[in-house]
C-alpha cells in the first residue's frame, strides 16, 4: 500500500476500535474491523474491476462521495455486496462517517447483517423461507462444566472418556458430539473461538472469511440439535492463558437454573457465522449469543503444571472442580503385571528388610496382602509413600512449604505407557530422570548420585531398580 491509503486504513481501524458501548464493551471486534477494512481495500475491484481499486485512497468527503456514487450505481454492486453479506455497503457507510465527521463522531450503529439481503428489515424475520422453519427450543438439562485435576498420570483424560462412553457408547456417534482443544502458551482466542483468515478458492483468488474454532463449531451443533448433549473437551486447561483464550465468551459460563447462560453477549463474528446457515439466521443475525443447556465443557488440569498459568478464582468459580486421586486399581492388566525391568536377585522383603518408617510399613502391608510384586503399581506406590515421608521429615526440620516436594509430583498410574514398562532404558530416561530432577531434588536420602551414575549402575538388566528406593 501507498502512504496515503495506509494512513487512512490505520485511522479507520483505530477509530472503529475506539468505539465503545455505554457498558464499556467495544462496538466492533477485531475480526469485524478486519472485514470492513478488507472490503474498503479490495471490494471495489470485484465490481467489474472498478478503476478505483482501494477506497482508502479517498481522503476527503468530495472524492469519496463521487467515487462511491459511481460505484453504487454500477449494476454489479448489489450482487457483490450480497455475496459479501453486506460488508461492502456497511464499510462504505462507516468510512464516510469518519471522513465527513472525523474522529469526534462516536457510537456508529452500522453493522453488516451478513446473510440478510440488502434492504431487509433488521428487526423482523427474513422472508426467504427456509429460515422460518428453524425454532430453537431450550431443553430441560443440567449442563456440566467440570475440571478434572490431579497429579500427572492419575487418569484425568480417562475419567473424561468414561463419561463420554457412558453418554454415547457408539464411537461414531460419540465423535459427532464432541470437539477437543488442547491449551498451550501459544493458543489464542482466535484458535478457540474463531477468527478472520485469508481463504483461497477457484471463485475468489483471495478473500477473508471467519473460520470457526472448536468452541463455535460445537456450539452451532448444540443449537441445531437441542435435544442432544454436546461436549467440548479442553485438555491441559491451565497450560494456556484460559481467561484470555475464552475472552468475551467467558461471561457465558455463568449458567442459570435451566442451564442457559444468564448473561448473553453480542458477538457479531459468531452471529455472522451462524447466520450463514439459513436455518439459523433469524435467531442470530443480531449477534446475540448464549450457551444452551445441552452444551457441556469438560477440562483436565495437571496440578504439577499449575504454575504455568494460574487460573484465578473467578474462572474456577464457574467450573465444578473434581479431584482425580491416585488409584492403581484402574490400570489394565498389561500395566499391572510383573515386568522384567523390575527383576532382581532377591525377594523384595529382603531388599527392604532394613527399611523402616512409612516405606517399611507399606512393604509389610503389601506383603501381607500378597500384593508386593515386581511391577509398576508397587514401584510407584513406594515412591509416593517416600514423598510423604520426606515431606514429614522436612516439616519437622522447619523446612519451608515451598521447598518441600509438592504432592502433585507423585506418580499416577498412567504416568508411563505400557511400552515404557517393557524397556528398561525408556523407563530410566522417563521415570528415574523425573524422580532425580523434579522430585527428590533436595532429598538427603534418595537419588544422591548424579543421573549419569545412576544410569550406568542400573541400565543392566540384572540391576534391581527397587534398590533405588531403600
Amino acid at each position: 500500500m501507498g502512504k496515503v491509503d495506509a494512513e487512512n486504513e490505520k485511522r479507520f481501524r483505530e477509530w472503529l476500535k475506539s468505539q465503545v458501548q455505554y457498558d464499556g464493551m467495544r462496538c466492533y471486534t477485531d475480526n469485524e474491523i478486519s472485514a470492513y477494512a478488507y472490503a474498503l481495500r479490495v471490494g471495489a475491484t470485484k465490481v467489474e474491476n472498478n478503476a478505483m481499486s482501494n477506497l482508502f485512497y479517498c481522503s476527503d468527503p468530495q472524492s469519496l462521495s463521487d467515487t462511491v456514487e459511481i460505484l453504487m450505481r454500477h449494476p454489479d454492486f448489489a450482487q457483490v455486496n450480497e455475496e459479501g453479506h453486506g460488508t461492502l455497503e456497511v464499510s462504505i457507510k462507516l468510512y464516510r462517517m469518519l471522513i465527513e465527521q472525523g474522529e469526534a463522531f462516536s457510537h456508529p450503529t452500522e453493522h453488516a447483517r451478513y446473510y440478510i439481503r440488502s434492504g431487509a428489515v433488521a428487526e423482523g424475520p427474513s422472508n426467504e423461507g427456509r429460515g422460518d422453519d428453524f425454532y430453537f427450543t431450550e431443553q430441560d438439562m443440567k449442563p456440566i462444566q467440570r475440571v478434572y485435576y490431579g497429579a500427572p498420570g492419575t487418569g484425568k483424560s480417562h475419567s473424561v472418556n468414561e463419561l463420554l462412553k457412558a453418554e454415547y457408547p457408539d464411537e461414531k456417534e460419540r465423535d459427532a458430539h464432541i470437539k477437543r482443544a488442547i491449551f498451550h502458551p501459544a493458543y489464542t482466542y482466535g484458535d478457540f473461538v474463531g477468527c478472520i483468515k485469508p481463504m483461497v478458492s477457484a471463485d475468489n483468488p483471495l478473500d477473508y472469511s471467519f473460520v470457526a474454532g472448536p468452541f463455535t463449531g460445537l456450539l452451532k451443533q448444540a443449537f441445531l440439535h437441542p435435544s442432544e448433549k454436546y461436549y467440548l473437551i479442553i485438555e491441559e486447561i491451565n497450560r494456556g492463558d484460559a481467561p484470555s483464550i475464552f475472552g468475551d465468551v467467558f461471561q457465558l459460563l455463568d449458567r442459570g437454573e435451566k442451564g442457559r447462560s444468564e448473561y448473553p453477549i453480542i458477538n457479531r463474528d459468531i452471529g455472522a457465522y451462524f447466520s450463514l446457515d439459513p436455518w439459523m439466521k433469524n435467531i442470530f443475525h443480531e449477534g446475540k449469543i448464549w450457551l444452551p443447556a445441552n452444551f457441556n465443557i469438560l477440562a483436565t488440569m495437571n496440578t504439577a503444571d499449575e504454575n504455568i498459568f494460574v487460573m484465578d478464582s473467578a474462572f474456577k468459580r464457574r467450573f465444578e472442580l473434581r479431584y482425580v486421586p491416585i488409584d492403581f486399581s484402574i490400570l489394565p492388566e498389561n500395566m499391572s503385571m510383573e515386568r522384567s525391568i523390575f527383576a532382581g536377585t532377591r525377594p523384595l522383603e529382603e531388599v527392604f528388610a532394613q527399611t523402616g518408617g512409612a516405606v517399611g510399613e507399606l512393604i509389610r502391608r503389601l506383603a501381607a496382602k500378597g500384593e508386593l510384586k515386581r511391577n509398576w503399581p508397587t514401584f510407584a506406590s513406594i515412591v509416593n509413600v517416600a514423598i510423604d515421608e520426606e515431606n514429614l521429615a522436612s516439616k519437622k526440620q522447619g523446612v519451608a512449604k515451598d521447598r518441600r516436594i509438592a504432592e502433585n509430583k507423585k506418580l499416577g498410574p498412567f504416568f508411563v505407557h505400557a511400552e515404557e514398562l517393557m524397556d528398561k532404558q525408556l523407563f530410566l530416561n522417563k521415570v528415574i530422570f523425573y524422580l532425580k530432577q523434579d522430585v527428590f531434588t533436595e532429598s538427603t536420602h534418595y537419588f544422591l548420585d548424579a543421573f549419569e551414575t545412576i544410569m550406568d549402575a542400573y541400565k543392566e538388566q540384572e540391576a534391581d531398580l527397587f534398590e533405588l528406593l531403600r
